[in-house]
């Protein structure tokens, strides 16, 4: 399979970010890691923000960032941190923060017959992964255009131009709009066999507030902490412990020295992969 195929940009204009010093002092930290046989290597020293067509699975596939679709791909593909086991073989799935559908592709190419609810609150970011999945002809793929909140009202959300946007104030966000909004136990109203969940921020609260947890069998989580701002770590182990899951954690980002030597990512501290599930009989 050939997936190192770039297109020239045929989308929107690039989105200007005003500051990404350091996001690029962290990038070339993670280029020392690079296996030189990886997929879309080309990507790494591409111009950021520039709306272009890639090839995945003998398809185009449009997005908006060179830099933040190499290692999306990365994890999604290569690395298969999505990856779960289930007893059907059409699974219920629910993407929180679909992004272009690269989350959405994987589940549709490691289960055919799932059923996916992927939503994405970023306007642009919406309209790209509405184009990728439309020409894929998928059955049984549900597109919700909102932002998770803990209220289920429109609110402001601000666009990043890249995977990163949020409900919460961002200094480098190119613009902010308004959007839908949606509780998140409102997209748990059935059995769900995988949720996953990258909302930059807004996961904490919407997981400890939603009351369907125990619609869900196994979950994956991007937990942010803000600099500054209360973390709430705990409080989402307590309601994944006493939801009945047994949970794991990775280091996604942190400071390799936090006492001494902080560092933030987009005003954010702390980033962790969390995987939960229910203990099996």
């Amino acid at each position: 399979m050939n997936n190192r195929r770039v297109y020239q940009a045929t989308q929107r204009p690039a989105v200007v970010i005003k500051s990404i010093r350091k996001e690029l002092s962290r990038t070339r930290k993670r280029w020392k890691r690079v296996d030189p046989s990886t997929p879309f290597q080309e990507l790494l020293t591409a111009p950021r923000y520039q709306p272009m067509t890639v090839e995945v699975q003998g398809q185009p596939f449009g997005i908006a960032d060179s830099l933040s679709f190499y290692w999306s791909y990365q994890e999604i593909f290569e690395k298969e941190i999505y990856r779960f086991d289930c007893r059907s073989d059409a699974p219920r799935i629910v993407d929180c923060g679909a992004n272009y559908g690269l989350a959405a592709l994987y589940f549709k190419s490691k289960f055919p017959n799932a059923h996916v609810r992927a939503v994405e609150a970023d306007p642009e970011i919406f309209y790209l992964l509405s184009t990728n999945l439309a020409q894929r002809h998928f059955s049984d793929l549900e597109l919700i255009h909102a932002a998770i909140n803990t209220t289920g009202e429109r609110v402001d959300f601000y666009c990043e131009g890249a995977d990163s946007g949020r409900i919460y104030p961002l200094a480098q966000s190119s613009r902010s709009t308004q959007v839908d909004g949606i509780k998140l136990e409102a997209l748990l109203d059935q059995p769900v066999h995988f949720l996953k969940m990258d909302i930059e921020g807004a996961e904490a609260e919407c997981l400890c507030q939603t009351r369907t947890l125990e619609n869900v069998e196994q979950m994956f989580v991007e937990y942010h902490s803000f600099e500054g701002e209360p973390q709430l770590l705990d409080e989402v182990l307590r309601k994944l412990k006493e939801s009945g899951f047994r949970y794991y954690i990775q280091t996604q980002f942190c400071s390799p020295q936090p006492l001494v030597n902080p560092e933030t990512y987009l005003e954010m501290d702390l980033q962790l992969n969390l995987f939960a599930r229910r203990p099996r009989d």
